[in-house]
């Protein structure tokens, strides 16, 4: 029986302290005034779930997608941003981190440059944008892409071997709003657990689908579904796991005229994983002026070490005062903001969501042909170009904790140079025992005049980083890229040469009144079974002009020490 979660007043709001959108003097903590607390949470009902017992092999498979088929465009939800005055171009006319990077020598490692496994994921759907995302296990990877059934996925063990699907979400259960998916999906495994969730949002209401893993075989083991209602449509929603919830973020719009609400979400993760009645608790951030999509990004748990007892879930969102804060601008900084969410399940009313820190960051520019066109970065033989998403940090935002110091590692997309050319902006943060989260390094990666956008980024058990992004230009047809940096190497500089995963053929000419959609995000995963291989998912376009995903591991020879990485069960490494 399906006890559908209806968001009700079960505890009240409380706005305590002002949120101020001025540069904050001391470009770190907020003072009290400028603060914002949240106080008390939006509870939903209690939600039992579906229970699905069979074998995703029994499941049917979801139809090809054939030439000549319709082709659907998942709508942009953009809204009427915030009115502003208006907007201050940039203070620099060359990305003020560039230059460390472009005077940085490149040091060979031969096992990163060269991926363990690089194989064909899910082809073109019939939808645009795929909304490529992926992830691995000790002994499976899940990837999902949108499709005109919601959401499309496959599972694979971990030699690149398919072992389930391709299968419809919606299709694992009958009844109910989510026995119509409408995609948007995300995939995540829950180390802590050793389960597996899924998700997308429902195509009848507005509302989460949710499916958590009953076992850690997501093929034969069973699945929980749990449908919350949302206040509004959920769009964008990316999750994270926590030891005390799922957190999901979204950007929301209040029909018919608004305001726009980026919205937060706890998800109670302990009883979703026994499969008991679980609720969720909404909370929401204030507004930026200038955007017309909002969305905060929540940070994600890899790694053995769980966070110290009593952390809260941490969320991040840029803020690139020039075009968010006009008129109290900062001509040399910009800001990554850090709200902190303590949820207590049992008493709502205890909750707070909170904006803890503003941390200054060296400037970058959000406008991206305008802060509201789709087309942007240009491909080969078209006068097409695609979708910057310049509007939140990418999808993942990962947290780790070495016991020593926690990190959070991030990235978005910025105008290298006024012109219009996409690069990466990426970031680390770190928090050493009570004291409070600070910068430790950021880098731009730009190397040429190509652009490179739609990043997701980890770091390794050892410290190690990987970049993995899409590059385009008018002479470089979309194409699949990553790079990286070892622990140790000069600060805000990705010192890896850039390797391609697949080399596009072709430009994507799907016309249509939003423009080249693009993404929606991609996704960089660490392998838990050596907590060192990165797995990285994202779209290319071969010749044709259809997306076609693709997946891609590799690792630095010197992560985890001795550790063997051994895909094919051979008893020797594959390095």
């Amino acid at each position: 029986m399906q006890i559908l979660g209806a968001i009700t007043a079960a505890a009240t709001l409380a706005v305590v302290g002002l949120w101020s959108t001025t540069t904050p003097a001391a470009g770190q903590t907020p003072s009290a005034s400028e603060r914002l607390v949240v106080r008390g949470a939006v509870a939903s009902e209690a939600v039992l779930p579906d229970v699905f017992d069979g074998d995703l092999r029994d499941l049917p498979k979801a139809r090809v997608w054939k030439k000549g088929d319709p082709i659907r465009e998942v709508p942009k939800r953009t809204y009427p941003p915030a009115q502003q005055g208006p907007v201050q171009p940039p203070t620099f006319t060359w990305d003020p981190l560039l230059d460390l990077q472009e005077s940085a020598p490149l040091a060979e490692s031969r096992a990163f440059s060269t991926p363990l496994l690089n194989f064909e994921g899910i082809p073109f759907t019939g939808v645009v944008p795929p909304d490529t995302v992926g992830d691995v296990g000790p002994n499976h990877y899940i990837q999902m892409v949108n499709s005109t059934v919601g959401t499309e996925f496959k599972v694979f063990d971990k030699s690149g071997t398919l072992l389930a699907g391709p299968t419809a979400l919606d299709t694992l259960l009958a009844g109910g709003v989510c026995a119509a998916g409408h995609g948007d999906p995300i995939v995540l495994y829950d180390r802590m657990a050793d389960r597996w969730m899924l998700s997308e949002f429902s195509d009848i209401a507005n509302a989460l689908c949710v499916y958590v893993s009953q076992t850690p075989d997501p093929v034969s083991g069973g699945w929980f579904r749990y449908v919350f209602a949302t206040a509004n449509f959920p769009d964008y929603p990316k999750y994270a796991v926590w030891p005390d919830a799922y957190y999901v973020t979204t950007n929301e719009f209040v029909q018919p005229a608004g305001p726009i609400e980026p919205s937060v979400y706890a998800l109670d993760r302990t009883n979703m994983l026994a499969g008991a009645a679980a609720t969720m608790q909404r909370s929401t951030a204030t507004v930026l002026a200038g955007f017309g999509f909002q969305a905060l990004t929540p940070a994600d748990l890899d790694g053995a070490n769980t966070p110290p007892a009593g952390s809260p879930g941490y969320f991040m969102r840029h803020r690139d005062d020039e075009a968010h804060n006009v008129g109290s601008n900062n001509p040399t900084a910009d800001f990554l903001e850090v709200w902190e969410y303590d949820v207590d399940f049992a008493t709502p009313a205890n909750s707070t969501f909170t904006q803890t820190l503003n941390i200054t960051v060296s400037e970058f520019d959000s406008d991206l042909c305008g802060f509201f066109t789709f087309e942007c970065f240009p491909q080969p033989g078209t006068l097409k170009g695609l979708d910057p998403l310049r509007e939140v940090v990418m999808w993942r935002l990962q947290y780790r904790n070495f016991g020593s110091h926690e990190t959070l590692v991030g990235n978005l997309v910025t105008d290298v140079d006024t012109t219009d050319h996409g690069g990466i902006r990426w970031f680390e943060l770190r928090k050493s025992g009570p004291g409070a989260w600070s910068l430790f390094q950021e880098g731009t990666y730009a190397p040429d005049a190509a652009n490179r956008w739609m990043g997701s980024i980890a770091m390794d058990g050892s410290g190690n980083i990987a970049l993995g992004y899409s590059v385009s230009s008018s002479s470089v047809f979309p194409s699949m890229r990553y790079t990286g940096r070892l622990d140790g190497d000069t600060l805000g500089v990705m010192t890896q040469p850039e390797a391609t995963i697949v080399a596009g053929t072709g430009s994507q000419t799907f016309a249509s009144p939003f423009g080249e959609r693009w993404g929606d995000y991609s996704a960089m995963s660490v392998d838990p079974a050596d907590d060192c291989t990165f797995w990285h998912t994202n779209e290319y376009i071969p010749t044709g002009g259809l997306w076609q995903t693709r997946i891609a591991a590799f690792k630095f020879d010197s992560c985890g020490g001795t550790t063997v990485t051994d895909f094919d069960g051979d008893g020797r490494s594959d390095i």
